[in-house]
């Protein structure tokens, strides 16, 4: 079968296939209060171990209507994530100091003297978070091939991550995020057809910058203080980058002077348990920071002990997870980075299931000749939001050069690209 003619048939199969067969049952939604501080939102988000909750307005006593029940239940008016207060916290620095510095011991300082303030601002003055892109008012009747083309990845239009599904009265009963539809996807593989077979290959994607999203691959140095790091993925759009090994760090190490070869993954979910108090971490070198919250040593600086390690830059454990292990095979996640959803126990699937010492720092990574239904296995079954091509033909070795990146955003929009078979 045809690539052209296999997507016309699986967005066939996602046109007959309703939404409400994705949704979450007995979710326990979290919102957050427009007045709420940021300080106390990252507490409240860190408990919960979640990147983002509904930010919504309580209406006071003169918007109250003694006919209208309805006037007494929060408004929804966008969104709060760990990204949008991240993103915030950037734009109130560079309005006190300037661009930031380099040197680790002066930004710490900087970071530790502006945390208190900007903990003390209102979530409502927080840029980023009235993203009223992210509010749809779904019913739960319509395909799923137009939820894709209508809410999560419309036209010429930024993507959603995340829907909210509303009852009769305007309240919020649940989330549905692009990894649910792609675990579902990954557990009904008929849906699919032909397509679950295609290699990345086939699919095109490894042919352009960056892979499917067409645009150069974001990297960051391992010696960039981490603040500098997602500075850098701000201005450029992405919310996860590989971190790369510094020429003078490689030496030795079974990188190759700086070939670019991945060492680690930093993403916004890695600040999942961020709070106010702790921004002056942010200072340390993507390295060393990544360590810290995996609960391991970085090896980069020490070319002897490096070259000698199971992972040359950290202390333990297996770079890859190609294939993903199995449930039995997973070990419990360590410093409170556990995987679930916005309003459970654990967030939202963002990029979750870090693991510490026990398992190590985790590269989820694939090939051009990996079918589109392992990469879907690989984004499900390891709950992350990226996985990244390796090069072609590269050389073996604990190690991956990246070409570039693949996200659930990337599939979805695939998929909702192509017209249904006649």
């Amino acid at each position: 079968m045809m690539l052209t003619e296999a997507l016309s048939t699986a967005a066939d199969a996602l046109s007959r296939q309703p939404l409400s067969t994705i949704i979450p049952q007995h979710q326990n939604i979290v919102c957050l209060e427009h007045s709420t501080t940021v300080g106390a939102a990252l507490q409240l988000l860190a408990k919960r171990h979640i990147l983002s909750a509904p930010l919504v307005i309580i209406p006071g006593l003169e918007d109250l209507s003694p006919d209208d029940e309805s006037s007494a239940l929060p408004q929804l008016i966008g969104w709060v994530t760990v990204e949008s207060i991240l993103r915030a916290f950037l734009t109130h620095m560079e309005d006190k100091h300037g661009k930031l510095p380099r040197n680790m011991l002066l930004l710490m300082t900087q970071l530790e003297k502006e945390g208190p303030t900007f903990a003390e601002k209102p979530l409502i003055t927080v840029s980023g978070s009235e993203d009223r892109g992210l509010l749809f008012q779904v019913h739960s009747d319509v395909s799923l091939l137009t939820a894709l083309r209508e809410s999560f990845v419309p036209a010429d239009k930024p993507a959603a991550h995340r829907l909210a599904v509303f009852d009769a009265s305007g309240s919020i009963t649940a989330v549905i995020s692009q990894l649910d539809v792609i675990r579902h996807l990954r557990e009904h593989p008929e849906l699919l057809g032909d397509l679950a077979n295609a290699t990345l290959e086939q699919l095109g994607w490894p042919q352009a910058p960056g892979v499917a999203s067409g645009r150069p691959l974001v990297t960051v140095e391992a010696s960039l203080p981490a603040i500098l790091a997602y500075e850098r993925m701000a201005r450029a759009g992405v919310s996860g980058a590989p971190v790369v090994a510094d020429s003078e760090a490689a030496v030795g190490s079974g990188g190759g002077n700086g070939s670019g070869n991945m060492i680690a993954n930093l993403s916004m979910s890695d600040l999942r348990n961020i709070q106010s108090q702790h921004l002056g971490i942010l200072a340390l070198p993507v390295g060393e920071f990544l360590a810290l919250l995996h609960n391991t040593s970085y090896l980069g600086y020490s070319q002897r002990t490096s070259a000698q390690a199971e992972h040359p830059f950290f202390a333990s454990g297996p770079p890859s997870v190609l294939p993903p292990p199995s449930p039995r095979q997973r070990l419990p996640s360590m410093s409170g980075l556990s995987p679930g959803r916005s309003g459970e126990a654990a967030g939202e699937g963002e990029e979750a299931e870090h693991c510490g010492a026990a398992i190590g720092i985790r590269m989820i990574t694939c090939t051009p000749d990996t079918t589109l239904l392992k990469l879907l296995a690989l984004l499900s079954d390891n709950k992350v939001h990226r996985v990244y091509v390796g090069a072609p033909n590269a050389a073996p070795g604990p190690l991956v050069k990246p070409v570039g990146v693949i996200t659930p955003t990337d599939i979805l929009r695939l998929l909702a690209a192509h017209e249904v078979e006649k």
